[in-house]
């Protein structure tokens, strides 16, 4: 497969022609995921993921928001760092990781994590978030941008070996707040919660390719559906979920509203 267009190098060309392959994807995808600029809260075992295959996929702009030092309990689930790291400022490793896996995407960092006060300096000029933060607070805070601001959200999260992954558009499905109006009893303390790599690496890939969806048209969001699985039984489902008129962050929203 030869391919030849201007405002692509050669090696960027050989570099995605895999992913140029895809029936519905094609050059014009690869500029969309070019020109995006996407904001990731968290850069760990599910944020970091999804940074990951953003930046080998060539999404030209990556911003990521992780406050902390890395200590050696992230290592079991961390793709972007390592035990040189240790003891770094997370931003600092993870810029570090991303240029080394694709040098022409542009890394801007916040050493904060997200939350009401600065949840929109944050999220700035993005076109879509990447909620990947395991604090309901922090997740209610970008959803509530994403309806303010009118940009899509794709939200993961994970738990023991159990995983969900859904995706927001304001006014056409539902926001997080439909389809969690409370945060679970159980989601408390983030310094005790159990994870293996595999479950926070499973939801930052769905997430991910959710978000190459969204940004390019090729294949089917999770629109309206909440993806559910458990790699202890290895159990999946697909659940449909739907607004709630009395939704208090995106009830207002006509539905043609996005």
């Amino acid at each position: 497969m030869t391919l030849q267009a201007p405002d692509f190098t050669q090696f960027q060309l050989d570099r995605y022609s895999r992913q140029l392959r895809l029936d519905g994807f094609g050059l014009e995808g690869q500029r969309r995921l070019r020109d995006a600029h996407v904001v990731i809260s968290r850069g760990g075992g599910v944020g970091g993921t999804v940074a990951t295959h953003l930046a080998m996929a060539g999404v030209g702009r990556l911003t990521v928001a992780h406050g902390g030092e890395i200590v050696p309990e992230y290592l079991n689930r961390m793709l972007l760092a390592n035990p040189k790291d240790v003891g770094r400022p997370c931003v600092d490793a993870f810029a570090d990781a991303l240029h080394r896996i694709n040098p022409d995407v542009e890394v801007t960092t916040y050493p904060e994590y997200v939350n009401d006060d600065n949840v929109l300096r944050i999220v700035g000029d993005a076109g879509l978030i990447a909620d990947g933060a395991p604090l309901f607070e922090e997740r209610y805070a970008l959803n509530r941008a994403a309806v303010e601001l009118g940009i899509p959200l794709v939200s993961g999260a994970m738990y023991d070996t159990e995983g969900y992954i859904t995706t927001v558009r304001p006014g056409r499905t539902p926001c997080l707040s439909c389809i969690y109006p409370t945060k679970p009893p159980y989601w408390t303390n983030i310094k005790v919660f159990p994870a293996l790599s595999t479950a926070p690496g499973l939801v930052g890939t769905v997430m991910a390719m959710e978000v190459i969806k969204v940004i390019t048209g090729f294949a089917e969001p999770l629109d309206s559906q909440l993806m559910f699985f458990d790699l202890r039984t290895n159990m999946t489902r697909l659940l449909n979920v739907a607004r709630r008129p009395e939704c208090t962050v995106c009830g207002h929203l006509d539905n043609d509203d996005c």
